[in-house]
């Protein structure tokens, strides 16, 4: 998995899971929903059940990059999750991070070729700063 996508690590439960960003998870989520902006991934992330959603689509992704299968669906996702609001915004912020580090590796390949500047990119990452906690990194890689 480390060639293709980024990974970035959740905890639920005592578990790590990895979650990616790809391809695959941007079409499931337009299947559900054909409105479906990632540049306004915030938004898509303000209900739970959307939020579990996504964390699902991104976890059995990272699954299936690295040959496994997921061995959780989302109710136990939503089972297991703590509804304390810093936990579900520390989920939020880390679905997030996963997103923009995954199109910011596509832009660093694409910067190669013609140097331009992944506007969607740009436009969550400043959504990040926005809902970065006190204390929470606001960047990846910080």
């Amino acid at each position: 998995m480390e060639g293709m996508a980024k990974k970035t690590v959740v905890r639920i439960d005592g578990r790590e899971f990895p979650i990616v960003f790809t391809l695959r998870t941007l079409i499931r989520l337009k299947d559900d929903d054909p409105d479906f902006d990632v540049s306004d991934i915030s938004k898509k992330l303000a209900t739970p059940a959307d939020m579990v959603k996504v964390l699902y689509y991104m976890m059995a992704d990272a699954a299936k990059l690295e040959g496994k299968e997921l061995d959780i669906d989302a109710d136990w996702i939503a089972l297991r999750t703590p509804i304390s609001p810093r936990r579900v915004v520390a989920l939020k912020l880390k679905i997030i991070h996963a997103i923009a580090d995954n199109m910011a590796m596509e832009s660093e390949m694409d910067e190669d070729e013609n140097r331009e500047v992944d506007l969607v990119l740009q436009e969550i990452q400043k959504k990040s700063e926005k809902t970065a906690l006190p204390g929470e990194k606001s960047q990846p890689g910080e």
